[in-house]
């Protein structure tokens, strides 16, 4: 997987198990995390979304998309975007790109940091939440 800009847009490269290599525009990717964190997304979930957004938009040309080979992303008219950054409520969570191979990768990143970040959303909400509580409660039984 890599990451690269071309032409003022960042594009993701990496490879899927159905379709081959993909270069996904990141604006995809933001979308797919939106919808991960508004809807609930699993990883299987999210690199469904990946897929079928990236087939969605596939040119009806009869000439190729513009995806630019590999001797291609390495040129001068491109540059390096370096890892993706994910921040959530204020907490930034980061992604090297390198070691990883594919969207299956990706996916299972963006699903498990949304899943870490709501954790903690939901235990500082109850620390508040008894932090508001009475210390002294007393119990009266009748019987």
């Amino acid at each position: 997987m890599t990451t690269y800009t071309r032409n003022g847009k960042d594009y993701l490269v990496t490879r899927d198990w159905l379709v081959g290599e993909l270069h996904i525009p990141m604006n995809v990717i933001t979308d797919a995390i939106e919808h991960a964190a508004d809807d609930g997304f699993e990883a299987p979930q999210i690199e469904t979304y990946i897929r079928d957004s990236m087939t969605r938009f596939k040119s009806t040309d009869t000439e190729p998309a513009g995806v630019p080979s590999a001797e291609e992303i390495s040129s001068e008219n491109t540059e390096d975007a370096g890892p993706l950054v994910l921040v959530i409520d204020g907490v930034m969570h980061s992604f090297t790109v390198s070691p990883y191979t594919t969207l299956s990768d990706l996916a299972g990143w963006i699903s498990e940091t949304l899943n870490q970040a709501k954790e903690q959303v939901i235990k500082d909400y109850i620390a508040e939440l008894e932090a508001d509580l009475p210390k002294n409660i007393t119990v009266k039984i009748e019987i």
